[in-house]
């Protein structure tokens, strides 16, 4: 049971708010928006609830109060629920249990249980099972109603299994599935493995195989191919020994011809180094000759050149001559201007400076004439400020008067308005107290004629409860007959629906019963159906003729057998499992089994012996039964051997009595055949196709006795209710009167109280205007004396207004001249002032002329020495050029004395150079003769070389193979006397010394001589590579195959074990799953049916009678199939739940909820508004239902509606009165509105 819920921080609860639950119903009520659906919220918190939207946020975070108007937010949120544990509801060992739950801004988050921290999975745990966890059926809120209806039908199971109580199974067989899928993942992997390793197991075996063959070819070849190398390598080496003796004569020979080749190369150097001296003087003088005549040439270019310089310059000189006279005349009259601006300059500031004494003369005037405009205007402006205070005094005392003449007027005019007021409230005051008078009688009157319809009121009243007694008791009557009806009609729906199904009947019969409904040919038109359908069993007895047919039951009756013989004759007929048939014009039943095979069973003839008259023997079996003429014979071919007896030791008593030849049953259901075998236990409901016909028949029967009480009812209700119809009528009528004449007696007593306030309002407003005309005479009288005092004033304030006029005007008239002789001095000044500046600006203009004259000179000046000084150098460089004329042509002529000397020198030295070059042209053809043999030579030992190096190769390759291969060097081979050549050697010994020994031998030539090393080695070689084919058709060889073959079989032993154990593991997990799914199954149906009858009986009891049923999807798949749930509310169609209003939804959830708490009854419940929907008739009946319940559970309910608020032990008060902060107040019920508004009387 809840005990208490506290919050701080949660939502809108920012201070620390505690709620103490108690046995019975806690009402908590507020009105929209103060945040008591926090309460719910809070509570599914606690218990793990994970959905943001679900706690109506959008992110986990939005539980903690965010802080409102003058409050800061908290920086986390907290919730403690707490749990009375004294009935050991909750699994653990403690009387008192907290749930608590801690979220803080970080997002971190803690689950408290006993204020210890755990897991959510704790929390969960713990209340798995109990009906009271999140998902469970103990909280419900508005939005839930219409999910447990308007869910699917397989997540509407949800809330049954968790009333059920096998939520823990299901969670244990989720659990026991997951290790059986890990189980089997393991297995597929260990099994892979274990292939795997197999695998490899077999190749490790066959590469061991293949090892140990590849291990005898490698030293049979070892052995050979080293013997070989060796071989070769001995014969290498003889063969190097001889081609480095040939290479060493050549080299003797080359030697000699060497020496003869560096003599004649001596000899032609000696004559090339003569050569190449002659060629040098040679050279030397014709490159002397070539200079000389280059500087000849070079002499007369510069004196060419020097005389085309001397001409520029000379054109030069007399130019800057003639430019220097020119420069000297401008000089000359520049200065003569500059002398006639000094002049002028001097004259100018003279004038200007007498210009400027005038001006300041002027301004020295101007100052004196503005100093007395100064005083006059200062004067003249006190003056004026004067008058205008005076006249601002004037105006004043002016408006003073004509507001004083305004209120005469005005209290005078008043004083006429009173006086007419008084006169007419003197009038109304004579006719309201005439008019109370009148209202005093008129009162007892409608006093009078109110007491004597109140009594005709209550005479109709008691003749009208009277008539609603009677009209209870007939309802009363109606809705049992109503609420059977609606019992027989639900369990008729059942038992049509089980037999539209055909529920019980094997699946080949129903077939052919379907062929012979849809088909009217032959064999199908002999059908006259099943036997249970031909007979008719009471109700009583159903269940012991269910027991005495047993498979009979569902035998086919045929009229005759022949038709469908023939049919199966044509062919094998397909049908699921035996299908039995019955004729009746034969003592003989045919059955036919799933693969069409005909099979003929005699029906057993009952004696003729009658046991009726024994004791304990109530009577054959087929004389229970009624039938029709046609069936008769029936009945008793397959009944007349059964008898009906009290109990099984009777049984047994008549079966020894007469053996073999009756069957027994017993009223319990047991069955003892003629061949002594007992069959025990009952026939299941769903099976029982006899009973099911015979209920169905009564409950037919039933339902139309029904129909006619609840038609007589309905009639007899019709008249009451005309009856009370009437008696309303006239009960309205009288109200009416009562209304009426209560209404006239309050107004004529309102009337009346009116009045004589009207009279005492009247009486007060005349003395009010009597007081009023005394008070404006006297007002008037002091208003008239103010007026004649305030005449007086203005009448002084003009004297001294005119008096200042005419001393305003004479100053005004003087300051008037001065301001003249200002404005003429002030243009005098200005222009003198402009007379002034032009001067300043001519003197200036004169001097800056100056200035210009003075650059000028000195720019010209300059001229002048410049081009003196261009003149001087022109002149010099002319002088230079002249002598460098004159030195020019003496050079000249010395080179050419030269010239002819050199030319005698230079054909001596060309023929001493041509001799030398025949002499040199014999050496080199004596020399290319010498160079012509040794190239023989060289040829000769280069090939020589060039074997000797393929040999050394050849040898190195085979040493550097058998190095990689054998990592043993070839050397050592040679040095151990390794050789194949000797082994064949011995072999042909050997084989000669056998021929040699063998007696047939002696007459035969002798064996031939054995084979050289060159003519044998082709063969050894070709043994060498047959034995490497041989090893490469072995392919890859692991050669660690040996060392991991038996590693491999160590590992796969392991293996297989693991894998026996994990399949033992799968066998025993798998039978827990199957040993889970019986005892869910179980309680699930026990539950089931426990909570389909409470729906029921509840749904009628709340809508006052109509039918509603839980039906299963899929009856062979409990465990798992949907829900589905219909409802046909009082005067409608039986329909599904999804078409029914908003408020038939909630009663319909309300129902199936409380059928639940009935079944299995949850520690708590918590209702937030589910009430919403409900008008106000269902609202009571939801509250009634509610009070009916709460001696068994505890419920906590979120309300805005009164009338649920009357089922409330506890009334709790949510209310915002800071905006964003809820608050727990203790309410009555009269302080709570008609939508959950709250007057606080005092704070909790």
């Amino acid at each position: 049971m809840l005990k208490s819920l506290e919050l701080f921080g949660f939502k809108s609860f920012a201070d620390r708010t505690v709620f103490e639950f108690d046995k019975g119903v806690t009402c908590v009520v507020g009105p929209n928006g103060s945040g008591k659906s926090n309460v719910v919220d809070g509570i599914k918190w606690i218990l793990g609830d994970q959905s943001p939207k679900s706690l109506r946020g959008k992110d986990m975070l939005d539980v903690i109060f965010n802080g409102a108007a003058g409050r800061k937010s908290s920086p986390f949120a907290e919730a403690t629920l707490t749990f009375d544990n004294a009935q050991g509801l909750l699994p653990i060992e403690s009387t008192e249990v907290q749930i608590g739950r801690r979220l803080y801004a970080t997002g971190d988050s803690e689950y408290l249980l006993n204020r210890n921290v755990v897991r959510l999975k704790d929390i969960r745990n713990l209340f798995m099972g109990t009906g009271a966890g999140t998902a469970a059926y103990s909280i419900i809120e508005q939005g839930r109603v219409d999910q447990i209806l308007q869910a699917n039908p397989t997540t509407r199971r949800v809330v049954f299994e968790e009333a059920a109580g096998i939520s823990k199974y299901k969670s244990r067989k989720v659990e026991a599935e997951r290790r059986l899928e890990r189980v089997e993942q393991n297995l597929v992997r260990l099994r892979d493995i274990v292939s795997n390793v197999e695998s490899q197991l077999n190749t490790t075996r066959t590469q061991a195989g293949k090892a140990t063959k590849y291990r005898e070819l490698s030293v049979e070849l070892e052995q050979l191919w080293t013997g070989l190398a060796a071989d070769d390598y001995r014969y290498s080496q003889e063969k190097l020994k001889v081609r480095e003796a040939e290479v060493a004569e050549i080299d003797q020979a080359l030697g000699n011809l060497q020496a003869a080749i560096d003599q004649a190369e001596q000899e032609k150097l000696a004559t090339e180094s003569s050569l190449a001296e002659a060629e040098d003087r040679l050279l030397t003088r014709q490159r002397a000759t070539a200079v000389i005549r280059e500087a000849i040439a070079g002499l007369d270019s510069t004196a060419r050149h020097q005389t085309e310089r001397q001409h520029e310059l000379t054109h030069e000189v007399d130019r800057l001559r003639h430019q220097r006279t020119q420069l000297l005349l401008r000089l000359e009259a520049a200065r003569e201007e500059l002398w006639v601006s000094d002049e002028r300059i001097v004259h100018l500031e003279r004038d200007f400076e007498r210009s400027r004494s005038e001006v300041e003369n002027r301004e020295q005037q101007f100052a004196t004439l503005q100093e007395q405009i100064t005083q006059r205007r200062s004067e003249t402006m006190r003056k004026r400020e004067a008058f205008q205070a005076a006249q601002a005094q004037r105006s004043a005392a002016q408006e003073r008067l004509a507001s004083l003449t305004s209120q005469i007027d005005s209290t005078l005019q008043s004083q006429q308005e009173t006086q007419r007021e008084l006169e007419l409230a003197e009038e109304a005051l004579q006719r309201a107290t005439a008019d109370r008078q009148k209202r005093q009688q008129s009162l007892a009157e409608a006093e009078a004629a109110a007491q004597l319809a109140q009594e005709e009121l209550d005479q109709l009243q008691t003749n009208r409860t009277e008539l609603t007694g009677q009209r209870a008791e007939t309802e009363q009557r109606l809705n049992e007959l109503r609420e059977r009806r609606s019992a027989a009609t639900a369990r008729l729906a059942v038992l049509e629906e089980l037999e539209r199904r055909q529920e019980g009947i094997a699946i080949g019969v129903r077939e052919i019963l379907k062929r012979s409904e849809s088909s009217h040919y032959p064999p199908w038109n002999s059908v006259l159906g099943l036997v249970r359908d031909l007979i008719d069993v009471p109700l009583e007895w159903a269940p012991v003729i269910e027991v005495a047919l047993g498979d009979r039951a569902q035998l086919i009756a045929v009229t005759q057998l022949k038709p469908l013989l023939d049919y199966l004759n044509r062919g094998p007929a397909a049908m699921e499992g035996r299908v039995g048939f019955l004729s009746l014009q034969t003592d003989r039943v045919t059955l036919r089994d799933r693969n069409g095979a005909q099979v003929d069973v005699p029906l057993d003839v009952p004696g003729d012996e009658d046991l009726s008259s024994l004791a304990g023997v109530i009577g054959r079996a087929d004389r229970v039964v009624t039938t029709n003429a046609r069936s008769n014979a029936l009945a008793e071919r397959i009944l007349g051997d059964t008898w009906i007896v009290e109990s099984l030791d009777t049984a047994r008593d008549l079966a020894k009595q007469h053996p073999g030849r009756f069957r027994f049953v017993t009223l319990q259901g047991e069955l003892l055949t003629a061949d002594g075998r007992l069959y025990l236990g009952t026939v299941p409901h769903e099976s029982s196709i006899v009973s099911r016909k015979s209920e169905l028949r009564q409950i037919r029967n039933e339902i139309h006795q029904l129909d006619r009480g609840i038609e007589s009812c309905t009639e007899r209700k019709r008249l009451l209710k005309d009856s009370l119809s009437s008696q309303e009528q006239e009960l309205e009528s009288a109200a009416k009167q009562v209304r009426a004449r209560s209404t006239d007696v309050t107004k004529a007593a309102a009337g009346l109280s009116n009045q004589d306030r009207e009279v005492t309002r009247l009486d007060r407003a005349y003395a009010d205007q009597r007081r009023r005309v005394e008070s404006l005479q006297a007002r008037h009288e002091s208003l008239l004396q103010q007026t004649q005092l305030q005449e007086q004033e203005l009448q002084t304030h003009d004297a001294v207004l005119d008096e200042l006029r005419g001393g305003m005007s004479t100053d005004e008239q003087e300051l008037s001249e001065i301001e003249t002789l200002i404005r003429d001095a002030q243009n005098i000044i200005r222009q003198e002032q402009l007379e002034l500046a032009k001067h300043e600006e001519r003197l200036r203009s004169l001097k800056t002329a100056q200035e210009r004259l003075e650059q000028e000179q000195q720019a010209r000046e300059r001229q002048v020495d410049e081009v003196s000084h261009r003149l001087l150098e022109r002149q010099l460089q002319l002088n230079r050029t002249e002598r460098q004329i004159l030195k020019a042509h003496s050079d000249c002529a010395l080179k050419y004395l030269h010239v002819e000397q050199q030319s005698g020198e230079l054909r001596e030295l060309s023929a001493e150079r041509e001799r030398l070059r025949s002499a040199r042209l014999e050496l080199a053809r004596h020399e290319e003769d010498l160079h012509k043999q040794r190239r023989k030579l060289g040829d000769a030992r280069h090939a020589a070389e060039l074997e000797l190096r393929e040999v050394r190769h050849q040898v190195k390759g085979l040493v550097d193979r058998i190095l990689e291969e054998y990592q043993t060097p070839l050397e050592e081979f040679v040095a151990r006397g390794t050789s194949a050549y000797t082994q064949y050697l011995r072999q042909f010994e050997a084989e000669f010394h056998a021929a040699v020994d063998t007696p047939e031998s002696a007459s035969e030539e002798p064996a031939a001589e054995p084979l050289s090393f060159e003519e044998l080695r082709p063969e050894l070689e070709a043994q060498v590579e047959k034995l490497r084919r041989r090893l490469k058709a072995l392919g890859h060889v692991n050669t660690e195959a040996l060392e991991g073959l038996e590693e491999l079989e160590q590992k796969f032993a392991q293996l297989s074990a693991q894998l026996q154990d994990l399949e033992e593991a799968k066998f025993a997990l798998e039978a827990i799953i199957k040993r889970i799914n019986v005892e869910s199954e179980r309680i699930f149906l026990e539950t089931f049916e426990t909570i389909r009858v409470h729906f029921v009986e509840l749904f009628r009891k709340l809508f006052g009678g109509g039918d509603a049923n839980i039906i299963l999807e899929d009856p062979e798949d409990v465990l798992e199939c949907g829900l589905d749930i219909v409802a046909r509310p009082p005067g409608k169609e039986l329909r599904s739940i999804s078409l029914l209003s908003g408020g038939e939804k909630t009663m319909t959830a309300v129902a199936l909820l409380f059928a639940m708490f009935r079944s299995k009854p949850s520690p708590y419940c918590i209702l937030d508004e589910v009430d919403a929907a409900l008008d106000d008739a269902n609202v009571d009946r939801y509250a009634t239902v509610l009070k009916e319940f709460v001696n068994m559970t505890q419920f906590v309910v979120i309300t805005h509606r009164k009338r649920t608020m009357t089922a409330a032990n506890v009334l709790y008060g949510v209310t915002m009165e800071q905006a964003g902060v809820s608050k727990r107040m203790s309410v009555r019920f009269e302080e709570v509105g008609e939508h959950g508004e709250i007057r606080p009387r005092n704070a909790a």
